[in-house]
């Protein structure tokens, strides 16, 4: 099976999030099943950076932009042991600071960025001799792949979608539709026509032959008005070929039991360690020592309305008042930021706060807590509530995505539980999930048994691209 995996993003090269995540890791565990697979994204210019060399595949492959033509470069290097990277290299659109605008917003020409590196995979296929099976495209960036692979633009190639997040449709104005490139029959309401404007994301969603998203969960969400985004009728209409497969953790790097960045290491059968963990993070954190003995929870997250920044800072009196402490690690918007560093004056015993992304700290706060926050108002897969999981610090999560997928409560009756869950998105359900959590870890013999349950859950990438290659099969066989 020849897969050819195309998304704005990968990591290490690239990255700002969950998507980067999944095309840094998934291709690796495909080609372990038998797959030959390879990559494309754009080159930015901290791709280049990060790169420590590459070679020249292709040169001034060139793609009309409707006000005239660009150019690109592919450059090659490698993703993986024996995963190819391609990076489609066009100065004025990729060689800027950041990857899709500064934090006060977007590049104002991504659209026009992401149709040019959509528009140039069919000459990279052609102008390197690749024959994919099947193309993976990655969220609105390159929906419009699909949309190429329906006109036949690569010979032998059948798409498959991905959406990470519904929440973000890639939309243009018409008046800047030009660059698109596809016949006048595209630009209807059964094709990419969205509220007088053109959605990407709806490119892919329309003329993929199959349609993945993150958690089974999340594919049935997308289905409802709530999160659908304005498309949940036409998610209900291809309903039979939408399909949910969670996300995967790299255990190389999140095990409790090889982490480099713990002060002492610790696994299911002896959990001793993880009480130095924490009280290495009490301190990392400026919190009391006294801390030790009480609940800690921690929290990992993009500071935005999405991750329920504004339901943990309505909570934190009341969490406070159980006795229990707080570590948090974040960044995002600027009222948050300041919500959350007001309440640290406050509570200067209770709630140690950082504001930045130290991959360092992340590891320390997931192996020193106690439990794990996660009050998300949606949640498409989510990766944090996997790492907290294997490290044994139980996650308190809203019911929702892959949230709901991964976590099981003792309320379902299911066993020991891995976790606490709630279901209303408000700040006394979340605080009352956090009382289910303390007085599980009141009983000491629950606790670890909840805490050894959670800590052999299995939710590696071999798991996961094993479904996506059973997804890749099912595709081509379809469309013979």
């Amino acid at each position: 099976m020849n897969v050819l995996i195309v998304a704005s993003e990968a990591a290490p090269v690239a990255s700002t999030g969950g998507l980067g995540d999944v095309v840094g890791s998934l291709p690796a565990a495909l080609a372990e099943l038998g797959c030959s697979v390879s990559v494309a994204i754009p080159a930015y210019r901290q791709a280049l950076d990060r790169i420590q060399a590459w070679d020249v595949a292709g040169v001034g492959l060139s793609v009309p932009m409707g006000w005239g033509t660009m150019r690109g470069d592919i450059l090659q290097s490698e993703l993986a042991p024996g995963v190819p990277l391609y990076l489609v290299r066009c100065d004025p659109f990729f060689d800027r600071e950041w990857i899709y605008g500064p934090p006060s917003g977007g590049y104002w020409d991504n659209p026009e960025r992401y149709i040019f590196f959509s528009r140039i995979i069919p000459s990279l296929c052609a102008s390197l001799s690749l024959s994919p099976d099947v193309i993976l495209a990655n969220d609105w960036h390159t929906g419009l792949v699909m949309a190429l692979l329906n006109e036949g633009a690569v010979p032998g190639a059948v798409g498959v979608f991905s959406i990470h997040n519904m929440g973000y449709l890639g939309l243009a104005p018409l008046d800047r539709a030009g660059s698109i490139g596809l016949p006048s029959s595209y630009y209807g309401m059964e094709g990419i026509e969205f509220s007088g404007q053109v959605s990407l994301l709806k490119a892919g969603i329309v003329y993929a032959k199959n349609v993945v998203t993150v958690s089974p969960a999340y594919a049935q969400e997308i289905q409802t008005p709530g999160l659908g985004f304005g498309l949940d009728g036409l998610m209900r209409s291809i309903s039979g070929r939408v399909h949910g497969i969670l996300n995967g953790v790299d255990y190389g790097i999140w095990d409790p039991a090889i982490d480099p960045h713990l002060t002492r290491n610790y696994n299911p059968t002896d959990l001793s360690g993880k009480t130095a963990c924490k009280e290495e993070l009490l301190q990392v954190m400026g919190l009391p020592p006294d801390l030790a003995g009480k609940p800690l929870a921690g929290m990992v997250t993009r500071l935005v309305a999405q991750k329920g920044s504004g339901l943990l800072t309505d909570a934190c009196h009341a969490l406070f008042s159980m006795g229990m402490g707080l570590a948090v690690l974040g960044s995002g918007d600027a009222g948050y930021e300041q919500a959350l560093m007001d309440l640290q004056t406050r509570y200067p015993d209770r709630l140690g706060v950082k504001i930045g992304f130290d991959p360092v700290l992340a590891h320390q706060i997931v192996a020193g807590s106690d439990i794990f926050l996660i009050p998300s108002l949606y949640e498409p897969c989510g990766l944090t509530q996997m790492y907290s999981l294997k490290y044994g610090t139980l996650p308190v999560a809203r019911a929702t995505g892959g949230l709901r997928d991964t976590i099981v409560d003792p309320n379902e009756g299911k066993g020991e539980g891995t976790g606490f869950k709630f279901d209303r998105f408000h700040a006394t359900d979340l605080v009352a999930a956090v009382a289910r959590a303390i007085m599980a870890r009141e009983r000491p013999n629950v606790w670890k048994a909840m805490q050894e349950n959670a800590m052999v859950q299995d939710f590696s990438w071999r798991r996961s691209a094993e479904a996506y290659l059973q997804l890749f099969e099912k595709t081509v066989s379809m469309n013979r």
